[in-house]
């Protein structure tokens, strides 16, 4: 899809300190350019909630203009225009604000440039770090930025004579009320703003839908991965029969906190919510662009390609875990049995209660609350995370068992893999119900005497998805559980697209052993605990005597 449609907005003030974003051309006849709130974060005599008195207080001092990039054949560099714009409205789209409120609290969650250590190398000494930030903005800005913007957006118009040497592109929207988790999308936006055009201009980046927000689709999380200055991109979806593609999101948040934690995700606000919140005093602005959409067979008719049909079939299989005050996932291995693999630290978080009450959600084909009794183990396991639990008073054709990997060589680096868990979300949280998918693949397969033991992959995994399942995309067999993420242990950093599983070839032979003698004693070749090699993999070890490791 051609993105002409996608512009750099930019503002500056009297002491030409600039920050910049990305946006849309929605109307080209007109000139109208939708951005995110995020443009005015940091602009002085704002109120802590995030309004301003009048429109003329808000941008006073303010300039506006937007960048477009001309392709010349007599160059060999392509060259870029700035445009004059002004400012015509900021308004707050309320139905995104109670869903943020609801689902992302402003004590647990923040929206700001991510903290430098979070990518910080784990053999320098952190505090004698310094980095320099390329996006345009000063510590003023960063104090100021967050979360009241995320739910706000702006409309400039552009007034420059010069507007003619655009190329005209129409738009297509698509209806968010269609779209899907598994959707595939991509984003069109220019990390950094406008550091560096020639660079940067309109990169695109893919992923999925990972998970939806609200009755009517308003938020989007994906996992393809953004930068800052990509707020105000575009969030393209690709029709089922690969022949159009429409914008379906604009990026509100290029990075997404939880409890100082970075998530991984992208945040998005589905457009037609976006242009449908539009104050009526200002309508006038895309009433035209909205009313010719409206008659249009792709904005209602959105059939988004996905890659949900296996996902579909095994997703259900993925449960809610409670114990206590910790919540994390599990998987369904036996609907008959009512038996759930998930990761001891799921089941006992404190290290120390043994006689802990479980509770499962299963969600599909009615949302209900299970008992649960810990077959395995009775205190946490330090060497292999893994754990057995046993669903109380249920009926089997009420529940559904995920087929399992019985092959170690399905098991390889490269392979394609779906993570599904109730990261982030808890499953009675209001708005969001289902649990979130993230795609990528086996990075490694590390193997102790020629059987994989542990499992490295780049999809990322958030606080919650403990225990979730690791899936084959082509098949929709269980490879394994989701367990751990990297952490810097010098600056605290984790690095969220690094995450371990347990191969299930490694947990299932046990359980096979424990159908024919019903001792719970043969769970316990679980625990490795005597094998020394298997600690070393799992506690990472250093290998080196005498030196330490940094992970």
């Amino acid at each position: 899809m051609s993105s002409h449609f996608v512009v750099i907005v930019r503002r500056k003030d009297s002491h030409h300190n600039i920050r910049s974003c990305s946006g849309i051309l929605i109307d080209y006849d007109r000139g109208t350019v939708l951005t995110s709130g995020s443009l005015l974060v940091g602009v002085e005599g704002s109120n802590q909630d995030g309004r301003f008195t009048t429109a003329e207080q808000l941008v006073e001092g303010l300039t506006f203009d937007i960048i477009v990039k001309l392709q010349s054949s007599n160059k060999k560099f392509p060259s870029f225009l700035a445009l004059k714009c002004q400012f015509r409205s900021r308004w707050c789209c309320h139905e995104v604000q109670e869903i943020l409120q609801n689902c992302m609290p402003k004590h647990r969650w923040s929206f700001d440039i991510p903290p430098d250590k979070q990518w910080a190398d784990p053999d320098i000494d952190q505090d004698s770090v310094t980095t320099s930030n390329l996006v345009a903005e000063n510590d003023n800005d960063r104090l100021k930025s967050g979360y009241n913007a995320i739910s706000q957006f702006i409309i400039l118009q552009i007034v420059d004579t010069n507007k003619k040497l655009l190329k005209k592109q129409a738009v297509e929207i698509g209806s968010s009320q269609l779209l899907k988790r598994g959707d595939t999308v991509e984003i069109i936006s220019t990390p950094f703003g406008d550091n560096h055009p020639l660079v940067f201009f309109n990169s695109l980046t893919k992923g999925i839908i990972s998970n939806i927000c609200g009755h009517k689709n308003q938020i989007l999380l994906t996992d393809a991965r953004c930068l800052t200055g990509s707020e105000g991109g575009a969030v393209i979806s690709t029709l089922a029969d690969k022949s159009k593609a429409v914008v379906v999101g604009m990026v509100i948040a290029s990075f997404c906190f939880k409890d100082t934690e970075w998530t991984g995700f992208t945040l998005v606000v589905a457009i037609d919510r976006i242009l449908k919140s539009i104050p009526l005093i200002h309508s006038n602005l895309v009433q035209d662009f909205i009313s010719s959409k409206s008659h249009n067979p792709s904005y209602s008719k959105l059939k988004a390609s996905s890659d949900m049909s296996i996902v579909n079939q095994v997703s259900s299989a993925v449960v809610y875990i409670q114990s206590s005050s910790s919540w994390g996932s599990g998987v369904m291995i036996d609907n008959c049995k009512g038996l759930i693999i998930t990761c001891s630290h799921v089941v006992h978080p404190s290290h120390t209660d043994s006689n802990r009450k479980v509770r499962v959600i299963i969600v599909k084909p009615t949302k209900r609350w299970y008992d649960a009794v810990i077959l395995y183990p009775n205190q946490h396991c330090q060497v292999l995370d893994v754990a057995i639990i046993k669903l109380l008073n249920f009926v089997p054709d009420q529940l559904s068992a995920m087929p399992l990997c019985h092959n170690d060589s399905t098991i390889t680096p490269g392979r394609d893999i779906f993570i599904i868990g109730y990261g982030m979300f808890p499953s009675y949280t209001k708005s969001v119900s289902e649990p979130s998918i993230t795609r990528g693949n086996i990075a490694t397969v590390c193997c102790i005497e020629n059987k994989p033991m542990l499992i490295q992959t780049c999809a990322a995994i958030q606080c919650g998805a403990s225990g979730g399942a690791l899936i084959c995309k082509t098949t929709g067999q269980l490879l394994g559980i989701a367990v751990s993420k990297v952490k810097n242990v010098n600056s605290g950093g984790i690095y969220t697209f690094i995450n371990f599983c347990i191969p299930i070839t490694r947990i299932y032979p046990a359980i096979i052993k424990y159908y024919g003698s019903q001792d719970i004693e043969d769970l316990k070749a679980l625990s490795y605990k005597k094998n020394s090699a298997v600690e070393q993999l799992w506690l990472m070890k250093a290998l080196t005597a005498g030196s330490a490791s940094k992970l």
